[in-house]
């Protein structure tokens, strides 16, 4: 069987709020099992992604982005997908909608 491959983009951390780094490997620790991250494009397209910003800017969300993955979820700083999470449950919060939609 195939693990399920679920897509991470970072931003280029030039302002961040949060740890990235950490927080994406909260969220690989979360996943059922079967499933992996990957921030190797060439895995992709993705059934689903997060594009992991350190700040609410979110500058590398950028149009090429979308056609990567079929669903995204956009972490800004301390926001996900444009509301205000408290930083100990983010990990929790993005597992939940990577989830959604199985």
């Amino acid at each position: 069987m195939t693990a399920k491959i679920i897509g991470v983009i970072y931003c280029g951390g030039c302002n961040p709020r949060i740890d990235r780094r950490c927080l994406a490997e909260e969220i690989e620790k979360r996943l059922p099992p079967g499933c992996r991250v990957s921030t190797d494009r060439a895995t992709g397209p993705w059934e689903k992604a997060v594009l992991i910003c350190g700040c609410p800017v979110a500058c590398a969300e950028k149009p090429t982005l979308k056609r990567l993955a079929r669903k995204w979820i956009r972490v800004g700083g301390t926001t996900i997908d444009l509301e205000s999470v408290p930083a100990e449950y983010m990990a929790d919060i993005i597992v939940k909608k990577l989830r959604e939609t199985e």
